[in-house]
């Protein structure tokens, strides 16, 4: 009832914007104050909850990340992506057991999605816990062996992160799979070209 009470005070402010003022204050506290309007918004979405807990936690609001990551898990218990969601937010506030905790709860949530797997992978790579991303991506490879989008995914990341042996492994994987493939051929032309960066 309380719950509902605080809510419902709180539905005028979320129906206003912001001015230009509003969006010239400390990065962190204005990360907080958008979360907590866009959970009002949309409180039962698993994907967005882990989002909203990112910007929590950036804004130095554990508990209130801890919570967004509890209900996630909730909404979504098998789903791979929340998982990787919750592990990018602790990646990127420099917690790294914690990311690796959620990892591991996403090999668990879904044990067969490869595409998740080749997104931890990616942002473990980024953040630069290469011999995790290997370990993870070799998971997510053994699962389909032709699936070229995800060899490149993961190669074009190594690349980024100047390990050109490990981008090259993973590019040949790629051409192995579908040697006839000219996106796939593209797709690795544009990442030597761009050095790794995400493509556009």
């Amino acid at each position: 009832m309380r719950l509902l009470a605080c809510c419902l005070l709180a539905l005028p402010l979320v129906s206003q914007g912001l001015d230009e003022a509003g969006f010239r204050g400390d990065a962190h506290r204005l990360a907080g104050a958008c979360a907590d309007r866009a959970r009002l918004l949309r409180p039962k979405d698993g994907k967005m909850l882990a989002e909203y807990g990112r910007a929590f936690l950036v804004a130095g609001e554990r508990a209130k990340a801890l919570d967004c990551f509890q209900l996630a898990r909730i909404e979504k218990p098998r789903d791979a992506d929340v998982h990787r969601l919750i592990a990018v937010a602790w990646l990127r506030a420099g917690q790294r057991a914690e990311a690796l905790k959620a990892i591991a709860d996403m090999l668990v949530a879904d044990p067969k999605d490869r595409n998740a797997f080749t997104r931890a992978a990616v942002n473990l790579q980024d953040a630069g816990l290469a011999k995790e991303a290997d370990a993870l991506m070799e998971r997510a490879w053994i699962l389909d062996p032709s699936d070229w989008q995800n060899c490149v995914a993961f190669g074009r990341a190594c690349l980024r992160k100047a390990r050109r042996d490990a981008s090259a492994r993973w590019f040949a994987r790629a051409s192995q799979a579908k040697p006839q493939e000219e996106r796939m051929w593209n797709a690795i032309a544009l990442a030597y070209a761009d050095n790794g960066a995400e493509p556009s």
